[in-house]
């Protein structure tokens, strides 16, 4: 995923501040923010399998920036397994979601209460009229979703299921400690209910995306929708990037405090900063809980985050944020020391 708000900030949470922000932080959690007994909860459901899928198929033609990134390569409709009238209503629903959303622009309100309404709409055997669609949009999905049904679900629900039973003992072996770990990290309350995970195929254009807000209920409530088949979001490393994603909930207070001292300072920041802080942050509190042989995500040559303009920051997080992370400096010390050296 890239570093930027637009693309993977997909709402802006706000902060329920846990303790103060001079506090340290030592690097074994302390109990101020207590994790829900179940921190996530995975599912695999048709509607929302069928919208992320549609999205990543029509990107697939596309070059650059505009395409995937994540399994950029790779159809998960295969057509040739099409009669021609089922192929004739998957192409129109591919075509839909080609002509009106892009990497760009799925974050539009547009897009977002389709992701919502959709996942509420789980595996059920007709689209519901308050799945979040527009008419023409939702002529489409009906004839697009018994195709799907037909055709690609049962394979897909099954790597869906696959993927979250591999997580789940990841997850109820070091969950709790992470989550408390990132919460003391922000100085910011978990949310109080298991944070729904909604596993696809795909998801793109990185492999993951995040919708939420306090109070975490209702149309606020978190939503992680993460790929089944993307390589990065597996294993250790899926355990680190899960905890990634759920890290968008919880890091408004630090992303106003890099904003108010770049503004006393007098410097701009790079664009998507607080991101390259949530990276480094799971990163390295993940290698905390699993030892100094597991690599961070974000500093695998083969992800490219930390490249190209980016490639100063690695080194300023492990100058000014890791004392932080290490308990040897306090939270404002610590952005206003990455401000100072940008």
């Amino acid at each position: 995923m890239p570093p930027m708000r637009t693309l993977l900030r997909v709402l802006v949470v706000g902060a329920f501040a846990a303790g103060c922000a001079s506090s340290r932080v030592p690097p074994a959690p302390p109990s101020i923010a207590p994790a829900a007994p179940q921190l996530f909860d995975f599912r695999a459901d048709l509607w929302p399998n069928l919208h992320q899928l549609l999205f990543h198929e029509a990107l697939l033609p596309r070059e650059g920036f505009a395409g995937p990134k994540s399994l950029a390569h790779r159809s998960f409709a295969p057509m040739d397994a099409l009669s021609p009238d089922e192929g004739a209503a998957w192409r129109a629903a591919v075509g839909y979601y080609g002509a009106h959303f892009t990497t760009h622009s799925m974050f539009t309100d547009e897009f977002m209460a389709a992701t919502r309404g959709l996942t509420a709409a789980g595996s059920a055997p007709a689209l519901p009229p308050d799945a979040g669609v527009a008419a023409e949009w939702r002529a489409l999905l009906g004839p697009a979703g018994a195709v799907y049904r037909a055709r690609f679900w049962p394979a897909h629900d099954a790597t869906d299921r696959a993927y979250a039973e591999a997580m789940r003992p990841l997850v109820a072996a070091h969950g709790a400690w992470l989550a408390s770990r990132l919460a003391a990290v922000y100085q910011t309350a978990w949310p109080t209910e298991p944070v729904l995970v909604e596993v696809t195929p795909v998801v793109a254009p990185f492999g993951a995306a995040t919708l939420g807000e306090p109070p975490f209920v209702g149309v606020h409530a978190p939503l992680i929708t993460i790929s089944s088949n993307d390589p990065g979001y597996a294993g250790d490393s899926g355990l680190e990037m899960l905890f990634h994603e759920a890290s968008h909930l919880l890091v408004d207070k630090v992303e106003g405090a890099l904003d108010a001292s770049a503004k006393r300072q007098g410097r701009t920041l790079p664009r998507g900063l607080w991101h390259f802080v949530i990276f480094y942050t799971a990163g390295h509190v993940t290698q905390e809980r699993l030892g100094p042989s597991y690599l961070p995500y974000a500093e695998r040559q083969e992800h490219h985050i930390f490249d190209g303009d980016a490639a100063a920051l690695l080194p300023l997080l492990q100058r000014t944020w890791q004392p932080y992370l290490d308990g040897r400096t306090t939270l404002d010390a610590a952005i206003d020391a990455i401000v100072a050296g940008l």
